[in-house]
């Protein structure tokens, strides 16, 4: 039987927020120190250097999960929800992430259950960072994975336009058909706010999962 959480939403959406607040605070005075002891001994006082410093090398870890679980998102087992539920499910948990200003990428090849799996299963229990939500820090999670061959193969297959695919076939002497991907949720994935943010960027973090 699941228990069901009687915590009123405006308060619980308060104690989520005040979390936030929280590692805010801490985030500012840690970065705060570091460009204190910069000056002392005459380094480096740029704060973006030393923003980025603590954001990728000092802030405390966590996972994307226990990260969903402080804004409320439990995501269930796959195996205890019919495909209506794992679907409303995913894209809670879709939602949610672009909340925390992390966001998907090539995500068509994969159906919606195979794509539920592999986050709650897999991506979102592995070690990140703990940042507020509006922290600057995007990251990126590319479904594809890596860039070995077998990912090379389902760019081709799934995202690859009519000029990359000449091209693949140009430099490797063989071509990967192209095929109709088993979903097109990858439109209506949630994007940051800003229009220029790429995974590119010096303020992104780029995740490429491993295949299994």
């Amino acid at each position: 039987m699941q228990r069901v959480t009687q915590t009123p939403v405006a308060n619980f959406s308060g104690i989520v927020e005040d979390k936030h607040d929280k590692k805010r605070r801490v985030r500012q005075d840690a970065i705060d120190q570091l460009v204190a002891e910069a000056a002392a001994r005459n380094d480096c006082v740029d704060r973006l250097y030393w923003t980025l410093i603590y954001d990728f090398e000092h802030a405390a870890m966590t996972t994307n999960l226990k990260q969903l679980e402080e804004c409320g998102v439990r995501p269930p087992p796959a195996q205890s929800m019919d495909d209506a539920q794992l679907f409303d499910a995913l894209w809670e948990v879709i939602a949610a992430l672009g909340d925390l200003g992390i966001f998907l990428l090539h995500s068509n090849h994969l159906n919606d259950r195979t794509l539920y799996e592999r986050l709650v299963d897999r991506i979102l229990v592995e070690p990140v960072r703990d940042l507020p939500p509006d922290s600057g820090v995007h990251e990126f999670i590319d479904l594809i994975g890596g860039g070995g061959p077998l990912e090379r193969e389902i760019y081709q297959r799934y995202y690859a336009s009519s000029s990359e695919r000449l091209q693949f076939t140009k430099e490797n002497g063989f071509e990967v058909m192209p095929m109709v991907p088993p979903s097109d949720r990858d439109r209506d994935l949630p994007k940051p706010d800003r229009g220029d943010s790429t995974p590119s960027d010096e303020s992104s973090e780029l995740h490429e999962p491993e295949l299994p």
